[in-house]
């Protein structure tokens, strides 16, 4: 008996966990670890999130070419399969954020490497920008 009640208190201890914001990674570091990083406006969330698999619609805002993937500006792609962030990544309709992603089988199709950032957070589009610059080493 006393066996079920430490395995129930690591159940709650790990679900109380779960939705906690994997701020182990620098953005630098979700930049790098990303095939593809893209801004994006969310044009269609699931109304059940529970009975189907988590993906949302997203129009391009914006590409990086050294991680655009191919993608570019005003293209609709699916960004979904968060993993166990899954639970954790409510975005909004009509709001803009910036996407971590990798490419899947299917055309137009991502898998979501980190949570996606809200773009209101001051300068993070510009800190992407300076992450991602072609040519910021290179001298005239």
């Amino acid at each position: 008996m006393r066996l079920d009640s430490v395995h129930l208190s690591m159940l709650v201890i790990g679900v109380s966990f779960a939705c906690y914001s994997p701020s182990l990674n620098s953005l630098q570091d979700q930049v790098y670890k990303s095939a593809v990083v893209i801004e994006g406006k969310v044009q269609y969330t699931p109304v059940n999130v529970s009975a189907e698999p988590y993906r949302v619609n997203v129009k391009v805002l914006d590409v990086w070419p050294l991680n655009s993937g191919g993608l570019e500006r005003e293209q609709l792609v699916t960004v979904g399969e968060f993993g166990s962030e899954a639970p954790c990544t409510k975005v909004k309709k009509n709001h803009k954020y910036i996407f971590f992603m990798d490419p899947t089988d299917e055309p137009l199709v991502f898998k979501a490497s980190f949570a996606p950032r809200d773009t209101s957070v001051k300068n993070l589009k510009k800190d992407v920008g300076k992450i991602l610059c072609e040519d910021c080493g290179k001298l005239m």
